[in-house]
C-alpha cells in the first residue's frame, strides 16, 4: 500500500484517463465468442516473474482474481462464468469487456455509499463491476489516501474496505493496462506481466520485463535488441488480431513458445510445468474429498460399531487422503526447492499430514477404531482451515521467503522439528477430546480397558510431541544464536515454544507422579491443545517479535472458537469426571464385606 500512497497523484489522472473503458466501445472491441481450449491452455502456461519467484501465468491469474473477487471466477455481462486465465485474456486484451464483469467483491455496501455510489439493486455483500465504480472511483482513491494513513489496527471495517478495494481497482487499472503502448510508456509505474525473460542469460539475477517496459526502454539512449524487437512485435500483432480468433489463438501459441524459450534458455523455466500440474490436478482438493468420505464413514461407524466394513472404508479413505497430502507436500517442495514447511499455510498442510498418518499408524497397531475417527475428523478440519487460510490471505501460497527464513537447512531442521511437535500436541488434544466427551455420553462404558488404552495412547503422543517441541526449541535458539547474535530474547513466538515444552513436561511429571490418572492426563492434553495453537497462530496476533512472518488477519475468530471449544471440552470431561467420583461414593461400602460373609456361610454349610 505505500505504492499506492506514493503513487497516488498518478492515480487520480489514470482513472480520468481510463474513464473511457466506461464509454461505449466499437463491435470490433467486444470478444465474440469464449476463449479457445487452446488459448487458454497457451496463455497459461507463460512464464512470469512475479513474488520473487517464476511462476505459470495461470497461477498468478488466478491469485489475482481471488485477491479481487474473493473467489476463483468471475461473471462476465453475459453471464458467462470465467475462469483466472480468460478472466485475465478479458482485462489485457478486451479491458472494454472485463469493465463490465463483476470482479470486485464488496463485503460490506457502507463502503459503496461512502465513496458516493447508489446502492439500489445490490445487496449489503455484493460483487460490483469497474463501470459501475468508475462514477465514484475520484472519491474512492481520495479517502483511501486518508485511511491508509491511519494505522491498520485503528481502522474501522468501512475503512479497510475502502483501501482495499482501492488497491484492487489499481491492480485492475494496471492489468487492463498491461498491453496499451499508449498509456504504458513509464517504467516507474510498476507494470503488472513481467513475462519478458531477459535475453542476457548469464545474469540471472536480472529481472524481467514488461512489454511496456521494453517499448518504453528500461535506461537511457538504448534501444530494443532484435531478441526483443521481434517479441514486442508479436504482443502488438495480438492486439491488433484480438476479434480474430484463430489468428489470435496462432499468434498467442508462437509467443508462448518464444517467452517460453527465453525462460529455459536462464534456467528459470524448470519447474513451471510441474506447477500447472500441480494446480489442475489440485490433490489438496482430493485429499478433502476423501476426508470428507471418510468422515462419513466416522458417522457410519457410530451408527453401526461393530461393522467392518464401515471400518475398513474409512480406514481406506483417511490413508488415500494422507497420500494425496503427501503428495502435495512433496510436489511444492520440488517446486519450491525448499523443505516442507516455510509459511504459515504449509505448516497448516504439515500438520494435518503428521496428525493424520501418526492416527493411522496408531490404528493399524492396536485396532481400536479411536485413532481412525480422530484422523477422518483432523483431516477434515484442518484441509478446511487451510482453503480458509487461502482465501483469507488471498496471496499466492508459495511465495519468496523473508530473508531470515532463506536457509533450507534451519528449514528442515528447527522449523520441520517445532512443526511436529505441534502436530503431536495437536493429535493429543483430538485424541484426548476424544476420550472426554466419550466418557461423558457413556462411551464404552462397559469396556473400561479401551478407554485405559486411549489414554495410554494420549501419553504416547504427549512424550512423542515433549520430545519433537524440546528438539524444536533448542535448534530456535541455535539459529536465532546464528541469524541475530543471541541464542533466546524472549520473543513471543519463542516464549510460546517454550510454554508448550513446560506445559507437556508438567503433564507427564505429574502422571508419572500419579498427580493425575487418565481423566486428568485427558483433560490436561485437552488444554494443551490451546497452548499449541497459541504458540502457533495466536502470538503472530500480537504484532510483536522477530517472527511474525505470515498472514494473520481474520484468524482471531478462529482461534477464540478453538480456545472456547477445548475449554468446553475440559470443562465437560470435569463434570463426567465429577459424575463418577459421585456415583461410587454412592456405592454403600459394606456390600462386598456382606457378601464375603454370605460366600463364607454357604462354604460351612457345604
Amino acid at each position: 500500500m505505500s505504492t499506492f500512497i506514493r503513487q497516488f497523484c498518478a492515480l487520480i489522472a489514470l482513472v480520468l484517463v481510463s474513464a473511457g473503458l466506461n464509454a461505449r466501445p466499437q463491435a470490433s472491441e467486444h470478444r465474440t465468442q469464449p476463449w479457445s481450449e487452446r488459448t487458454l491452455e497457451a496463455f497459461g502456461e507463460i512464464p512470469i516473474q512475479d513474488g520473487g519467484r517464476i511462476k505459470p501465468l495461470s497461477t498468478y491469474a488466478s491469485f489475482a482474481l481471488l485477491r479481487l473477487n474473493g473467489k476463483r471466477s468471475a461473471e462476465s455481462s453475459t453471464g458467462e462464468v470465467l475462469d483466472p486465465v480468460a478472466w485475465l485474456l478479458d482485462v489485457t486484451f478486451f479491458p472494454e469487456d472485463a469493465a463490465l464483469s463483476k470482479s470486485f467483491l464488496v463485503s460490506d455496501s457502507d463502503a459503496i455509499i461512502a465513496i458516493g455510489l447508489s446502492t439500489d439493486g445490490k445487496k449489503k455483500r455484493d460483487r460490483w463491476t469497474y463501470a459501475e465504480l468508475l462514477p465514484g472511483m475520484p472519491r474512492l482513491f481520495s479517502l483511501a489516501h486518508d485511511y491508509d494513513a491511519i494505522e491498520a489496527k485503528a481502522r474501522t471495517s468501512i475503512q479497510q474496505q475502502v483501501v482495499d478495494l482501492a488497491s484492487n481497482v489499481f491492480s485492475f487499472m494496471r492489468l487492463a493496462r498491461s498491453f496499451d503502448w499508449s498509456r504504458g510508456g513509464d517504467p516507474s509505474d510498476g507494470h503488472a506481466l513481467t513475462v519478458i525473460a531477459p535475453a542476457n542469460t548469464t545474469n540471472v539475477d536480472q529481472p524481467w520485463f514488461a512489454p511496456a517496459n521494453l517499448v518504453a526502454g528500461i535506461g537511457p539512449n538504448r534501444s530494443l535488441e532484435p531478441a526483443d524487437a521481434a517479441v514486442v512485435a508479436e504482443f502488438e500483432t495480438l492486439i491488433r488480431l484480438r476479434a480474430d480468433a484463430g489468428a489470435f489463438e496462432s499468434t498467442l501459441i508462437s509467443l508462448r513458445d518464444r517467452l517460453v524459450a527465453r525462460a529455459m534458455a536462464r534456467g528459470e523455466y524448470e519447474h513451471v510445468e510441474l506447477e500447472r500440474a500441480y494446480y489442475a490436478f489440485d490433490p489438496i482438493r482430493w485429499s478433502l474429498a476423501s476426508f470428507i468420505a471418510a468422515f462419513l464413514g466416522v458417522s457410519i461407524m457410530w451408527l453401526r460399531p461393530r461393522s467392518k466394513l464401515a471400518w475398513k472404508s474409512t480406514l481406506a479413505l483417511t490413508s488415500v487422503g494422507a497420500l494425496l497430502l503427501v503428495t502435495a507436500i512433496v510436489l511444492r517442495c520440488i517446486i519450491r526447492e525448499r523443505p516442507p514447511v516455510s509459511t504459515l499455510y504449509e505448516t497448516v498442510l504439515f500438520v494435518t499430514a503428521s496428525c493424520v498418518l501418526v492416527a493411522v499408524f496408531i490404528e493399524c497397531v492396536q485396532r481400536s477404531r479411536f485413532a481412525i475417527q480422530t484422523a477422518a475428523v483432523l483431516g477434515t478440519v484442518g484441509l478446511f482451515v487451510a482453503n480458509g487460510y487461502e482465501t483469507l490471505d488471498k496471496q499466492d501460497t508459495m511465495p519468496s521467503l523473508v530473508a531470515v527464513l532463506d536457509t533450507n537447512f534451519w528449514l528442515a531442521t528447527h522449523v520441520t522439528a517445532i512443526t511436529i511437535g505441534y502436530s503431536a500436541g495437536m493429535l493429543a488434544a483430538a485424541l484426548a477430546s476424544f476420550y472426554l466427551l466419550g466418557k461423558l455420553i457413556g462411551w464404552k462404558r462397559d469396556e473400561p480397558e479401551t478407554r485405559r488404552k486411549l489414554a495410554r495412547t494420549v501419553y504416547g503422543v504427549v512424550c512423542f510431541a515433549l520430545i519433537f517441541s524440546t528438539v524444536g526449541t533448542i535448534l530456535g535458539g541455535v539459529w536465532a544464536n546464528d541469524s541475530w547474535g543471541r541464542f533466546w530474547g524472549w520473543d513471543p513466538k519463542e516464549n510460546g515454544a517454550l510454554l508448550i515444552v513446560i506445559s507437556q513436561i508438567v503433564m507427564l511429571h505429574a502422571r508419572r507422579g500419579g498427580y493425575l490418572r487418565d481423566d486428568g492426563l485427558c483433560m490436561a492434553a485437552a488444554f494443551g491443545g490451546t497452548i499449541v495453537a497459541f504458540s502457533w497462530w495466536g502470538v503472530n496476533l500480537l504484532g510483536v517479535g522477530l517472527h511474525s512472518y505470515g498472514f494473520t488477519s481474520g484468524i482471531h475468530s478462529a482461534l477464540w472458537t478453538y480456545y472456547g471449544i477445548q475449554w468446553g471440552v475440559v470443562g465437560l470431561g470435569g463434570v463426567a469426571w465429577l459424575r463418577e467420583r459421585a456415583t461410587r461414593k454412592n456405592v454403600p461400602v459394606e456390600t462386598p464385606v456382606l457378601e464375603h460373609r454370605r460366600a463364607k456361610k454357604m462354604r460351612a454349610a457345604a
